[in-house]
């Protein structure tokens, strides 16, 4: 017998006492026994699938896997929650769950604090709080943990990126050479790493999201070698997706999203239209962690002493735009720069640069999960 069937009487006897005085009424909350037969105890709480809870009270549900999010509705009210999120949208407004919603075994599963207060009260179905056996448990695997990064190796293939003027070194070579050193540290730190591109190929940058959002990733983390019209300018930065942004900015969203047009199949459009409210959601919760990573990224680099840091800068970047993990962009330097790019030449110098954004990558993770999502710090 599975635990959760041992609540059933207790379930019953209170739906047959219409809970003190209310046996006339239908609508409280008496769970299917298959909802709570597919119960699971994840990190010391009881989760519920959605699917099945909003078959069972005739709620609509919609799912869209691209970036793992649910609307759910029932007449005039909704709710948007996204797996990993403990934020979500309550018929436009943000509120946040005691705990995240999460995927598991391509299902969403829901906390049973959300199905007593925000599904009850904000779809209209009234709930029996007691009916629901909210077993705690001491053990459970970590909910707020990073242990997959996916690292895009900026350009390929057809598409070189950017030259240098002096010594002609290709953006394309460079940025696949530091991505797999990249990688190794990472993943001799215990993290496992996912790569967009291990070779000189060319990757249309709608795959290179997909990459990112189909891989259980934690992190995305895409390098780059800047350019410039000002020979000028140099230095380091890392980028993350904000509609505040510059000229600079914007011109180097128009190079970097160039290789959307390389492929007559490749569109700057998502595979299915999403809702705004989907993305908004995916954007607010992902927004503040890319800021934290790309400082923490921008921290190590500063305090390496090995270049510049131009700092933190938010632009449009479509690799960061269509990624539903916290993202980031980095540009190791820039080509154009004279001085820069006789730098850029130097094995050890890359690889000293490589080892100080995997030090920013650790310490971010690190902090992340030692402050549970940065809720206390």
């Amino acid at each position: 017998m599975k635990p959760y069937n041992r609540y059933l009487p207790i379930i019953l006897l209170i739906a047959s006492l219409g809970l003190a005085g209310c046996a006339s009424q239908s609508a409280y909350f008496r769970p299917d026994p298959s909802v709570l037969d597919s119960a699971r105890i994840i990190s010391g709480v009881q989760y519920i699938p959605l699917e099945k809870l909003c078959g069972s009270y005739d709620v609509r549900y919609k799912w869209d896997g691209y970036i793992n999010t649910a609307k759910i509705e029932k007449g005039r009210n909704e709710i948007v929650l996204r797996a990993g999120s403990g934020t979500i949208l309550v018929n436009g407004a943000h509120k946040k769950m005691k705990s995240p919603a999460v995927l598991s075994s391509g299902q969403m599963y829901v906390p049973v604090s959300f199905v007593n207060r925000d599904f009850g009260d904000m779809l209209g179905v009234k709930t029996a709080r007691e009916a629901i056996p909210q077993e705690v448990v001491a053990e459970g695997p970590k909910i707020y943990r990073i242990s997959t990064v996916v690292i895009d190796a900026g350009h390929g293939g057809k598409d070189p990126g950017a030259t240098g003027r002096r010594f002609r070194l290709r953006e394309k070579s460079m940025t696949l050479s530091i991505a797999k050193k990249l990688g190794s540290i990472l993943e001799r730190s215990g993290m496992r790493v996912v790569y967009t591109r291990k070779n000189d190929n060319f990757i249309p940058l709608p795959k290179r999201s997909d990459v990112a959002n189909n891989a259980g990733a934690d992190l995305f983390v895409s390098v780059h070698i800047n350019a410039s019209r000002s020979k000028s300018l140099n230095g380091f930065e890392c980028y993350y997706l904000s509609d505040a942004t510059d000229d600079n900015a914007r011109a180097l969203e128009a190079f970097e999203d160039s290789s959307v047009s390389m492929n007559e199949k490749a569109t700057a459009e998502h595979s299915r239209q999403l809702d705004k409210t989907l993305w908004d959601l995916a954007l607010t919760e992902n927004r503040t962690e890319s800021s934290e990573l790309a400082n923490y990224i921008c921290d190590s680099v500063e305090a390496g002493r090995e270049a510049d840091v131009r700092g933190v800068r938010t632009a449009r970047f479509y690799v960061l735009k269509h990624t539903n993990i916290p993202s980031v962009l980095v540009e190791i330097g820039y080509l154009s720069n004279r001085s820069e790019e006789a730098k850029l030449k130097d094995p050890a110098y890359l690889d000293r640069m490589t080892e100080l954004v995997a030090g920013g990558i650790l310490k971010y993770k690190k902090e992340y999960e030692r402050t549970e999502g940065f809720s206390h710090r």
